[in-house]
């Protein structure tokens, strides 16, 4: 019969096994080697998010300023102010725009009008861990939408 609760005598006084202080070092050296890459691969999924996370805010207002063109009486100045309107809300102030061609409202309708913004890594990055993985040096996107005839 077996009776649940009770400890035997000898499991008490059962003096501590050497092998058993062995696996403990044994665990802590394996931690000291597991951690440093387990937390570079966890912090490199955080940076490549950002990357990815930055490069659709890019796109998105580079979208933005080439709907902008499509529209009649777009000048190169109001496609420029919408994009940088996009982007100084989500911490982008300094990114470069370029609009082909020049001067968007000579463009006849038709013409296909190309927004491309372009922000250097360095001043939007998110923790810095350049030195330890590849990370792009720019990030850019890019739209391009047909101007619409004059209503």
């Amino acid at each position: 019969m077996v009776v649940l609760g009770t400890l035997r005598s000898t499991e008490v006084n059962r003096p501590k096994h050497p092998s058993r202080t062995l696996r403990r070092g044994a665990e802590a050296v394996e931690m000291v080697f597991a951690l440093p890459i387990l937390l570079l691969v966890t912090f490199a999924g955080f940076e490549y998010g950002w990357v990815i996370l930055r490069c659709v805010q890019l796109e998105h207002a580079a979208r933005i300023g080439a709907r902008e063109s499509a529209l009649s009486g777009a000048s190169a100045e109001s496609i420029e102010a919408t994009v940088r309107q996009s982007l100084t809300g989500v911490g982008m102030p300094n990114a470069t725009v370029t609009i082909t061609p020049a001067d968007p409202a000579a463009a006849v309708a038709g013409t296909s009008i190309r927004v491309d913004v372009e922000v250097e890594y360095a001043t939007v990055k998110l923790l810095g861990l350049s030195r330890l993985m590849p990370l792009p040096q720019t990030l850019r996107g890019r739209a391009s939408m047909v101007r619409e005839p004059d209503s």
